[in-house]
């Protein structure tokens, strides 16, 4: 089948005319006015990278790696819940995406599919599985047996998503994503056992599982601090998109606020990234940084609209070209030329 775009933004706009207003307005809507969500874009966009040339003779040797799992690239499908609202078969056919390309992915308790439902379709694909803490520690600990009965290759923490926000965009359209689109998963959780928890939770899952662990929405010192003193296995910076909270600190401005932190903690432990990405370009930024690892989200929804796990893949082949293109032409070779002097900020 030939591919329905060749660019991301081209994926954008055909998603745009293809899926109902409202729907596409939920994709894109932030907290409140988007203003933390458009900051993720325009902080982004005011970084340069600065070329050097003759840096890239020969071929790349990267080793870029996920844990113990070498990756060709440095980038993952972040989670993102309510899918079958933008495709019928939702999760399902971002897995089949994954599947077919070799990606690895996240998936959601906030999700249309269970766990069990995903990988009964489609065994032996990379999978994150993302618990949001709306249960007891008893339940919690059934979304741990899940993860690693289905063979999950770490476990993350959602933190930063404890109650539905006042979005805009979401309110002026009248939209509800929960009432489009089929819910096939039948996880029972309550957001109120959200606020039976602090740090200490971190070290009680620790304790349930062999699997990595990493807390998702590390947006300041003192949260990296405390995610390090319990036992934290990565570290996932992001501000879910600017979707919760209208904090007007994008996850790229906070990623060069905590650069001694990254220098002590480099190599130790993994740092995933997620937060406006749009090019291949934006991930050499976030390498840069000190990311090892970049979050995608909303492009890959896109892909799932126009066009299913095809469009799922074909993202994925398209930020893998420009990225390595974007290396051979600014000089990235090894994984050491991505460091912050690479960067004009």
């Amino acid at each position: 089948m030939r591919n329905s775009f060749v660019t991301l933004r081209e994926a954008r706009n055909l998603a745009k005319k293809k899926i109902r207003n409202g729907t596409f307005q939920w994709l894109e809507s932030g907290a409140e006015d988007n203003y933390t969500s458009d900051l993720n874009l325009s902080d982004l966009n005011k970084i340069k990278i600065i070329p050097k040339n003759f840096n890239s003779i020969g071929s790349n040797k990267f080793n870029f790696k996920f844990f113990n799992k070498k990756i060709k690239n440095p980038f993952i499908i972040a989670p993102m819940g309510h899918q079958t609202q933008f495709h019928p078969k939702g999760e399902l056919e971002i897995a089949k995406g994954m599947y077919n390309a070799d990606i690895i992915g996240s998936f959601t308790t906030q999700g249309r599919h269970s766990f069990d439902q995903i990988i009964d379709k489609y065994k032996n694909i990379n999978a994150i599985w993302q618990i949001f803490p709306f249960g007891d520690l008893e339940w919690i600990q059934k979304q741990i047996k899940s993860a690693e009965k289905n063979n999950a290759i770490a476990i993350s923490i959602c933190l930063d998503a404890p109650s539905r926000s006042h979005r805009y965009d979401d309110r002026e359209t009248r939209y509800d994503a929960r009432e489009f689109g089929i819910n096939y998963n039948k996880i029972k959780n309550n957001p109120k056992y959200f606020y039976n928890y602090d740090w200490t939770l971190l070290k009680k899952i620790k304790k349930m599982t062999q699997l990595p662990v990493i807390p998702k929405g590390i947006m300041s010192k003192e949260d990296l601090s405390s995610a390090l003193k319990n036992g934290a296995d990565g570290l996932w910076i992001s501000n879910h998109g600017g979707r919760f909270f209208n904090s007007g600190i994008s996850t790229i401005n906070f990623l060069y606020s905590i650069q001694k932190e990254i220098k002590k903690i480099k190599n130790k432990k993994i740092i995933i990234v997620d937060g406006g990405v749009r090019r291949g370009s934006d991930i050499i930024k976030y390498l840069c940084m000190g990311a090892d690892i970049i979050a995608i989200g909303r492009p890959f929804l896109y892909g799932l609209i126009s066009s299913g796990s095809l469009g799922v893949q074909n993202i994925y082949n398209i930020l893998s070209s420009e990225f390595y293109n974007n290396c051979n032409n600014g000089g990235f070779k090894k994984i050491e030329d991505f460091n912050i002097t690479r960067l004009s900020i």
